[in-house]
């Protein structure tokens, strides 16, 4: 493609008009300093508009940067007239991803915007492998919803503390529930099977008690612990995910419980471990022992017999 180069004055370029853009997240910081100290090394790519003006192809936050450091005008590249949207649109994402890594986000933007031109058959064969996904049709599923996302829930995808998965489910949900959830999994910080655990028992919760998961969240135990400061995030986030399981598994938190105060009633010798079936469904108990040493091991087996023989079991 024959470029040519001219200064292009910022005010005859459309800052507002994003058909391009998939860039998100990101610090303009060094770009500035880069800019302020060495000058605009790659300059934007553009397009003539039909009316007046031009649009950004390549560049957007190089044209950002230039805004803020109150740059009156800049070299452009600019494409031939006749130049489709499909072209431009190659241009940008073969830009990008010769020299980054796209976040998240950013790999959304990418998809939703492949989609204005090609089927899904051929965004996941040829163009996934190059957002560094699968290519297969999950992974589009999995991150086209993402950036339609309000900003804050955006945000905490970029900085890791909402996971992709996470981030999808809470697209399914409706933007009141999608607000709560999200700020609830924004202060704990979880982890990626807790943020699942959480957004299950909210959501089970919910639907069992003929609740919104607005209604879950606010309930006044929650809102109590998120407000005391006598204990640390990682145990806040504990209290709540234990509060939300028995609510969700009275039953089977009942038969847990009464289990426990069995095994301490019962005093198990030391380094051994005793497992009820999952759910305790079933009559398959697990015996664990801990040893490292034979006569360690002969010590526990005899202490185990006497158990056994126990009239307390």
């Amino acid at each position: 493609m024959n470029q040519t180069t001219e200064d292009v004055h910022l005010t005859e370029i459309d800052r507002d008009q994003t058909t391009f853009l998939m860039s998100y997240g990101y610090d303009l910081g060094p770009l500035k300093q880069s800019i302020d100290r060495a000058g605009l090394i790659n300059p934007p790519v553009v397009r003539k508009k039909p009316d007046r003006g031009f649009q950004i192809i390549c560049g957007f936050k190089r044209v950002a940067a230039i805004g803020e450091l109150s740059v009156s005008s800049f070299p452009c590249r600019i494409v031939p007239e006749g130049t489709g949207d499909e072209e431009c649109f190659l241009l940008n994402l073969y830009d990008n991803a010769s020299h980054r890594v796209f976040n998240p986000i950013e790999k959304s933007m990418a998809i939703r915007g492949l989609q204005n031109f090609y089927p899904e058959e051929k965004i996941a064969k040829d163009f996934l492998p190059l957002l560094n996904l699968h290519p297969h049709k999950t992974q589009l599923e999995l991150f086209k919803p993402l950036c339609i996302l309000e900003n804050r829930v955006k945000d905490a995808v970029v900085a890791g503390t909402i996971e992709v998965r996470t981030a999808l489910e809470l697209a399914r949900m409706d933007p009141e529930s999608r607000q709560t959830v999200s700020s609830l999994l924004i202060a704990l910080r979880l982890s990626v099977s807790k943020q699942a655990a959480l957004i299950e028992y909210i959501s089970e919760i919910a639907l069992r008690e003929n609740l919104s998961r607005d209604d879950v969240v606010h309930n006044q135990q929650i809102q109590s612990v998120l407000e005391t400061e006598q204990v640390n995030l990682p145990q806040k986030a504990d209290t709540i995910i234990r509060y939300l399981r028995a609510r969700r598994y009275p039953r089977l938190t009942e038969k847990e419980r009464a289990f426990k105060q069995q095994l301490k009633d019962f005093k198990l010798p030391r380094d051994v471990r005793f497992t009820p079936p999952p759910y305790f469904e079933g009559n398959r108990y697990c015996l664990t022992l801990h040893f490292s040493s034979l006569k360690q091991l002969r010590e526990q087996l005899c202490d185990l017999e006497s158990f056994v023989e126990s009239p307390s079991l």
